[in-house]
Formats: C-alpha cells, structure tokens, sequence
C-alpha cells in the first residue's frame, strides 16, 4: 500500500491508525478472518478522512459511526448482506463498497433488499486511491 501512504501523506489525509489488538477484537465480534490485505489497511490507516470522503474502519472510538463494527451490525441486518464483508465507503442512495475478506474483492452493494450490484476489479490499495484521490 505504499502509493496509498504516498498520496494519504501528500494530500494530508487524516488517518488513525490501528492496534493490532483491536483487529484481533473485530475479528472476534465479527465472527470471520480478515484479510491480511484489510488487516494492513487498518494498521496503516485506521480510516481516511480526506475531502468528502471517510473510510469506515478502526482507530476511532467504539460508538462512534464511522467504525467498522458499527456500520457492519447495522448494514449486516440486512438479509442479502454478504457473507464476510465490511462496509468501506458510504456511496448513497443506500449504496455502499464493501470489502469481501474471502474474495478480497471489493463490491458495491445496495440496501434494501438490492444486493451485490456490482464486483470491482480493483484491489483494495488501488479502489481506496480512485475513490478518495482521484481528480
């Protein structure tokens, strides 16, 4: 993810970086393995915060929106929410990316009852640097 830190640093970027004790808990509240890619994303960054855009993930406080936890128990009550994702970016219009930890895919998936719209072909680094950086 070093063209991600890269731009995270030239575009001043807040970030909050992860412990790994925390994603050892959100793995355990999740009841699913995530990715070594995701795991690197939340100790590098936490979340990104830049511009219009914010990431969901770790390093904020527990009850506050933009953790992952919070927005996965919420959006996750949805039936055709998929297995072994977590939300990423909030789109609208009830449409959100969400990162696939068995895939290592990053979908696009509307609620409700809409389901996957779409697989993107990015990997994760280079999603989080066309939908946060891109001009």
């Amino acid at each position: 993810m070093k063209k991600l830190e890269q731009l995270v640093q030239e575009q001043q970027a807040m970030t909050l970086p992860a412990q790994q004790a925390s994603i050892t808990a959100l793995q355990a509240d999740l009841g699913f393995p995530l990715s070594s890619e995701y795991q690197e994303y939340l100790l590098l960054f936490g979340v990104i915060a830049h511009g219009a855009y914010e990431t969901y993930g770790l390093g904020v406080p527990d009850d506050y929106f933009l953790h992952v936890l919070n927005a996965y128990k919420d959006l996750g009550s949805d039936a055709n929410y998929p297995a072994h994702s977590v939300p990423l970016l909030e789109v609208g219009d009830g449409q959100y990316y969400l990162y696939d930890n068995s895939s290592q895919q990053v979908i696009l998936w509307a609620t409700p009852n809409g389901g996957v719209v779409r697989v993107l072909d990015d990997s994760l680094e280079q999603f989080l640097i066309k939908q946060i950086f891109a001009s």
